[in-house]
């Protein structure tokens, strides 16, 4: 994939709206949310596999592996990028993760667009990132 060409999608843990605000207003290439993708509700043992095989780096506020039902190994394993956000995510209000996301959109742009499959990383609230 070309720098700059990459493709992110955000699952049900950020808000679809703000999600299709980024991606009318960044230009930054391709952004979904799994709501518009007919990926909303489905278990990630169902989306995720698609995500994977259409490209996508997966942006994911779903740390617990008993929720994801994939492990971040098994995600390694089966080729996925994916960008989970740190704890901070969990006790930020629904306009504090509009700002943070709206703010830190270039930085994950800028991560994702690094990723080979079979990488996983955990975003901080500075947008940093480290390998999982």
């Amino acid at each position: 994939m070309a720098a700059g060409r990459v493709k992110l999608v955000f699952d049900e843990n950020f808000s679809h709206r703000q999600v299709g605000f980024i991606s009318r207003e960044s230009g930054l290439g391709e952004i979904q949310h799994t709501r518009p993708m007919s990926w909303s509700g489905l278990h990630d043992s169902v989306w995720y596999p698609l995500a994977i095989k259409a490209d996508f780096v997966i942006i994911s506020g779903d740390r617990n592996e008993k929720t994801r039902q994939y492990t971040v190994e098994d995600l390694k394993e089966m080729g996925a990028r994916l960008l989970m956000l740190g704890p901070f995510w969990d006790h930020l209000s629904g306009w504090d993760r509009a700002k943070w996301l709206v703010n830190s959109i270039d930085s994950i742009h800028a991560t994702a667009s690094t990723m080979t499959p079979g990488t996983a990383m955990l975003l901080d609230r500075r947008g940093r990132s480290r390998e999982l």
